[in-house]
């Protein structure tokens, strides 16, 4: 029997706002097996992102918990790789630079990551550009950067958050199903929260 990745019980998030507060999430509780992949779906603004950003460990609840393979958030988690909507690339970084950041914070041996790197960059179509500077990349190339990155430390957890809003219809099928073939490759079963937009 698969063992529980991520429990969510009576889950609650609020913001405060000049009228008081506003519930971003209320009560929300599920739960994700080792390996399962899960999408959210729903309209803009529901919550989506706030969820995954207390998953991430980026963003504190109001009520209830969220416990990765069983332990309390404390704050951003080593195990857990993140896929933004936005790229956010530093652009004093190069393409290689700007993915071996994890390696960089962790203090892993950039050496056999950088050729896991350039393995990665290859995946997702960037042989060549591993030396270029953001700027220098079109909105898709710097999220598939973005998920290199998001991939490089063998995460046992991969969030995100529409990150294939800036792909090109082909690139986005074809990296759909690299992430979804992507638990076979390495060592550990990485359980998948993707959000996604609901369509009219």
């Amino acid at each position: 029997m698969s063992s529980a990745a991520i429990t969510v019980r009576d889950l609650s998030k609020r913001y405060a706002s000049r009228d008081g507060h506003v519930a971003a999430l209320e009560r929300i509780s599920f739960g994700v097996t080792e390996g399962e992949f899960v999408a959210v779906v729903g309209p803009s603004g529901c919550g989506k992102s706030t969820l995954l950003k207390i998953l991430a460990g980026i963003l504190p609840s109001s009520e209830g918990q969220a416990l990765p393979r069983g332990s309390v958030i404390a704050g951003p988690r080593r195990d857990i790789g993140v896929v933004f909507q936005s790229p956010v690339l530093f652009p004093w970084r190069s393409v290689l630079d700007n993915v071996l950041l994890p390696v960089h914070v962790q203090g892993l041996d950039r050496a056999s990551h950088a050729r896991a790197a350039m393995d990665l960059l290859s995946l997702v179509g960037l042989t060549g550009f591993e030396r270029r500077y953001p700027w220098e990349l079109s909105g898709g190339m710097q999220q598939r950067v973005a998920i290199t990155r998001a991939l490089i430390h063998d995460p046992a957890m991969l969030l995100m958050d529409e990150p294939f809003g800036a792909l090109d219809a082909m690139t986005h099928e074809s990296m759909n199903l690299e992430i979804q073939r992507w638990p076979a490759r390495g060592p550990r079963a990485r359980p998948c929260c993707a959000t996604v937009r609901s369509r009219p």
